[in-house]
């Protein structure tokens, strides 16, 4: 059984993490960090590291930035691998996770979903075959997300610019009639409306014809388990960064 302290419980990905957690005897939740620590939970959650006692085989990262430096220190000093599945880090955060790599074993992804990744496979593969088509993103999420574009969507763009070289550029779609496209341009176009969990089109479109490959997310549940999946996986591992790409081949494997 792997034992998790999940950093985030009583936000909405900590709360579906939960739920999928007791509906599985392969992992128990020991502690939870969380500002609101009052109750309503079948494992003890504190509002600081400090007080967590029971030794955790893995930490699970569900909340928000605010919390890295806290994170960091508390992995750091006990040695435990962690998996990073909040969003909206800066190129400072991520340096600093990167930071990591000496001391324990973590992976930071912008999304733990298995089709997710598994489109990022296609969308380089896509990217390089056709090498003449425009290329656009659409993202949909909840009228509640704050960050924009969506990690998703940048982990999208990234898959297809490595694909040609890193030499497209990243453009927020908000066009005008006066506006001109550029060939290395692949915009990003972002929803926020209602209750959509989640949903990505990648659009490859040519002279007279158009490929487009989409995920739609049913729930928040396909993160947990992608989570719990890679928290299975870094288990153990010595220290360094990982990718779900290496999950993905265990899966395989």
């Amino acid at each position: 059984m792997l034992n998790i302290l999940l950093v985030g419980a009583k936000g909405a990905m900590g709360r579906t993490l939960a739920e999928v957690v007791r509906e599985n005897d392969n992992y128990k939740i020991i502690a939870g960090i969380d500002k609101d620590c009052d109750g309503g939970s079948d494992f003890p959650i504190y509002d600081d590291f400090s007080k967590v006692e029971a030794k955790a085989d893995v930490i699970i990262d569900f909340s928000n930035r605010a919390l890295l430096d806290d994170i960091i220190s508390y992995a750091s000093s006990r040695e435990i691998p962690v998996i990073f599945a909040t969003t909206g880090y800066t190129d400072e955060d991520l340096a600093k996770i990167n930071g990591l790599s000496a001391k324990i074993a973590f992976m930071q992804e912008g999304n733990y979903s298995l089709g997710i990744n598994i489109m990022l496979e296609a969308a380089r593969l896509l990217a390089k075959g056709l090498s003449d088509f425009d290329i656009e993103i659409v993202e949909s999420h909840h009228n509640k997300k704050k960050d924009n574009p969506s990690g998703t969507a940048n982990m999208i763009f990234d898959a297809v610019n490595s694909a040609k070289d890193n030499k497209l550029n990243k453009v927020m779609r908000a066009m005008t009639h006066d506006d001109e496209r550029k060939p290395t341009d692949v915009g990003i176009l972002s929803v926020r409306a209602g209750t959509i969990v989640g949903e990505h089109r990648l659009i490859f479109a040519g002279v007279d014809e158009v490929l487009e490959v989409k995920h739609q997310a049913g729930s928040k549940k396909i993160f947990a388990i992608g989570a719990l999946k890679a928290a299975s996986f870094i288990a153990g591992k010595n220290p360094g960064r990982y990718d779900f790409k290496d999950v993905i081949r265990g899966i395989d494997d």
